[in-house]
């Protein structure tokens, strides 16, 4: 997921608006998961991606921790199970990624947090969304290909 996200991703961004695969990854991997087992998901693919940005080592994995507790405690229990749910349950994980990054990246200036989020972050988030719902329907399709119910092995 993070060599797609360096290469791939740069060549499909809309408008500088481009998927947070790392994101959509984590909810597809916590998504009916226990709150602990999704905190040490969350902080381990954020220190990855934070070996990639020494400069603010620990940002992704504050944010993807947060994420991981949040998502674990509400995509379980309080959403249905429908794609769209989870698309916008994507949609809200990468709005507060992005406005626990913009705030730290920019030390904290509310001008530049705001003009960053509605600029990039927002068409971001549901480009991130669009393509975390189309990935989840894969793995729905792949998943039921995979076992038939009754059948033999």
């Amino acid at each position: 997921i993070f060599i797609l996200q360096a290469t791939l991703v740069s060549h499909i961004s809309i408008g500088g608006a481009a998927p947070d695969l790392v994101t959509i990854l984590l909810v597809v991997l916590i998504i009916e998961r226990g709150p602990v087992f999704a905190i040490i998901i969350g902080f381990l693919l954020g220190f990855m991606q934070d070996l990639g940005n020494a400069s603010f080592l620990g940002m992704n994995a504050l944010a993807k921790s947060i994420i991981a507790y949040g998502v674990s405690r509400v995509g379980g229990d309080y959403l249905p199970e429908s794609v769209l749910f989870k698309g916008l349950l994507i949609l809200a994980a990468c709005l507060v990624n992005d406005i626990i990054v913009l705030n730290i990246t920019s030390a904290f200036s509310f001008a530049d947090v705001l003009v960053s989020f509605f600029r990039y972050s927002i068409l971001s988030a549901v480009y991130s969304a669009g393509v975390g719902m189309l990935i989840i329907e894969f793995l729905k399709v792949l998943s039921n290909r995979m076992v038939h119910r009754g059948a033999r092995y």
